[in-house]
């Protein structure tokens, strides 16, 4: 880390804060370097360019400089104490400078959850299948075998889970029941619809886990065909729509997460103990349909 000192620091579940002194003399010096290799571009009354003393420069120019100085300073201080940490950022880190004391900055850091996977538990799963075979059954089949084994990971595995993250699908949740039953949920609801965004982000760091750790990946023509299929419908800016999934790394892996999940579940299927029952299509879909919310 660069010359500096942490004042102050505090960690409130998976938000890490600190308040940082940058050295006085660090900051000094990268002034004046800044203003050596600007000093001929710079005008000072009573001197001809290139000609003014760095003591004059600083008078003039010294006080300008400075907050590009101390960013430049906090950027690398943060990164510094990052790698010295060992944080992983879920996000990029809030630099904050302080207007009463130009040297000190704040700094907020929002950490990924540590999600130990150890041995993957020995999950069950009870397989309703009917007779009949149809598109609907085996899609309800299939929605019944996914929140089994979704609820038997939850049940496993306990983290904390980035409270902005809740927050935000949350609102999404919301927002959806909103447009859905056109009114705002009543406290009841809205306490049930936060359980479902929390089960909802707890989901996608775990899934995105066991991922990373068993190297399961997309291919990258898959998600390119995907791309396509989505810009084939609107062809009057499919070239439009190509190019920003492309330009945007972030909407790319949006757009891919579902094909990631897919893999994920066949995964950890395929090391389940999975046992068949056939049942009438009434039932299945009572089984399924009925549930209180769709928190998958």
């Amino acid at each position: 880390m660069e010359p500096a000192r942490i004042i102050a620091e505090q960690v409130h579940g998976l938000s890490h804060e600190y308040r940082i002194e940058l050295d006085p003399k660090r900051v000094r010096a990268a002034i004046d370097e800044r203003l050596r290799r600007s000093g001929r571009k710079l005008a000072v009354p009573g001197f001809r360019p290139g000609r003014a003393p760095l003591s004059v420069l600083r008078t003039h120019h010294g006080k300008r400089l400075r907050a590009g100085v101390v960013d430049h300073l906090a950027i690398s201080v943060t990164r510094g104490l990052i790698v010295e940490r060992g944080l992983s950022p879920r996000s990029r880190p809030s630099i904050r400078i302080d207007n009463e004391a130009p040297e000190t900055f704040l700094l907020k850091v929002d950490v990924v959850p540590e999600i130990e996977l150890g041995e993957m538990p020995e999950i069950s799963i009870h397989r309703l299948q009917t007779s009949v075979g149809d598109n609907e059954s085996a899609v309800l089949s299939a929605e019944h075998v996914r929140r089994q084994l979704f609820d038997a990971l939850i049940a496993h595995y306990r983290f904390p889970v980035p409270e902005e993250m809740v927050a935000a699908e949350h609102a999404r949740v919301v927002a959806g029941y909103r447009d859905a039953v056109g009114e705002e949920p009543d406290p009841a609801t809205d306490q049930e619809l936060a359980i479902i965004a929390e089960r909802r982000i707890r989901l996608a760091l775990l899934l995105s886990e066991i991922a990373h750790r068993n190297s399961i990946e997309v291919p990258r023509a898959e998600v390119e065909q995907l791309v396509e299929r989505v810009a084939d419908g609107d062809p009057e800016h499919e070239d439009e729509i190509i190019d920003y999934y492309l330009d945007h790394p972030t909407a790319m892996a949006e757009l891919q997460s579902p094909l990631l999940e897919e893999r994920v579940v066949r995964f950890l299927l395929e090391r389940c103990r999975i046992t068949d029952e056939t049942v009438a299509a009434d039932r299945l879909r009572a089984l399924v349909l009925g549930a209180a919310a769709d928190v998958s």
